[in-house]
């Protein structure tokens, strides 16, 4: 892993951080980009896993997700 392989996989812990625990959140050395998984009681039973080249691409696919499957209802309740 090089220098900047080692910067993503830190902004994966942060956004992972960001999130408390509601996803997992990887660099894919390899593939090249940041990897998401759903890790709340309301995920669909074939799980949710989705992926972007970049961090605000990740970032914006995450709460889209969390919006269309009923976390964010779940996670704060009706307002």
């Amino acid at each position: 892993m090089d220098g900047a392989d080692e910067e993503r996989r830190r902004v994966a812990e942060y956004i992972e951080w960001q999130k408390q625990g509601a996803w997992t959140v990887l660099w894919g050395v390899y593939t090249r980009c940041f990897w998401a998984y759903a890790c709340w009681p309301v995920v669909p039973e074939e799980g949710l896993v989705i992926s972007a080249r970049d961090p605000h691409t990740l970032y914006a696919l995450m709460r889209s997700v969390e919006r269309e499957h009923g976390y964010l209802r779940w996670r704060y309740g009706r307002r």
